[in-house]
């Protein structure tokens, strides 16, 4: 994966996919969708030169992959006959709950299809676990890259077009070589097979994970890193219109901000806010860098002495002025 001339801050793994979202009775018009379009789009709107490496049939290349390109993002298209087609189904009163089927499939992007490129951080969004030849492509590229890995398609099966939780995960000796994995609280017990989060988390770092980030919705999120944890306050949008790929936006800002800072909770709060934006829209994150800063600036201003700050702590309980 190098050759002079294509060097990128990023470099992104998965399939760019057909979303259709439902929330409740109400449908919204089929658009791109999958782990790799959200965090592409907010790399690349948060300034980083930014690659995409996919799957989409050619009848789909335009549809699916112009506004990618229109943003700025170099697209690396490789061979598929089908593209691959996902359902969301949230409920009404609760859109943390999330019921998804999978239509047609794109094929396995393979470590010997992948171009010869640079990348300082290479961020896998496999949406199934067998999306992407993920083992292979982790040993060759971590030497060079950066890894960052979205587990959430590694603890699924489809039965029936249907998405479900897998009983157990696999995962193997390349986990040693992710750098910072992402899961949400479900996905880190699937993931680590087992039933108590303190034990699923030292299982995971056990393993050789340098940093685990772990979303929890509105209830914030926690980073675990060289024997601490640090706990990430949600940051309430104006208004919630849209939770699709706000996990994938929080884990893309999280590692922008990585690049450029050592600092874990300065990297979550970039991150929540992020996020925070991208709740208010339909659609991937259309922010930029400055206007993560002016949210993070409001949440300090609301935070000051006899100001009530309306923010979820990770343990549910609401933060008093």
């Amino acid at each position: 994966m190098a050759v002079a001339g294509l060097m990128f801050d990023v470099c992104v793994i998965g399939h760019v996919v057909w979303d259709r979202n439902f929330y409740g009775n109400l449908e919204r018009k089929p658009q791109p969708g999958g782990v790799a379009y959200y965090v592409a789009m907010t790399y690349r709107r948060l300034g980083l030169r930014t690659a995409v490496v996919t799957k989409v049939a050619a009848k789909d290349d335009r549809a699916l992959l112009r506004e990618l390109r229109s943003n700025g993002v170099e697209v690396f298209n490789l061979p598929t006959e089908s593209t691959t087609s996902c359902e969301n189904h949230y409920s009404a009163d609760n859109f943390d709950v999330r019921i998804q089927r999978i239509g047609s499939r794109a094929e396995v992007i393979r470590l010997m299809e992948i171009p010869r490129l640079q990348a300082n951080t290479v961020h896998f969004g496999p949406l199934t676990p067998d999306d992407i030849e993920l083992g292979v492509m982790v040993r060759d590229l971590s030497p060079r890259s950066t890894i960052a890995l979205d587990a959430q398609g590694l603890v699924r099966e489809i039965v029936d077009g249907a998405v479900v939780a897998k009983e157990r995960a696999d995962h193997g000796p390349w986990l040693r070589s992710v750098d910072v994995l992402k899961v949400d609280a479900q996905e880190l017990l699937i993931y680590a097979g087992s039933a108590s989060p303190p034990i699923a988390v030292r299982g995971l770092l056990a393993r050789g994970v340098n940093e685990l980030v772990v979303t929890k919705g509105g209830l914030g999120s926690t980073v675990f890193r060289d024997g601490d944890s640090f706990h990430i306050d949600a940051i309430s949008p104006r208004h919630q219109v849209d939770v699709t790929g706000c996990g994938d936006t929080y884990l893309a800002a999280y590692m922008a901000k990585r690049m450029t800072s050592e600092d874990i909770e300065e990297c979550g709060e970039f991150a929540s806010a992020a996020a925070s934006i991208n709740l208010e829209c339909s659609g991937p994150f259309k922010g930029t860098e400055k206007d993560v800063l002016r949210k993070l600036a409001a949440r300090e201003r609301d935070e000051r002495p006899g100001a009530r700050a309306g923010l979820w702590r990770t343990d549910g309980s609401v933060r008093d002025g």
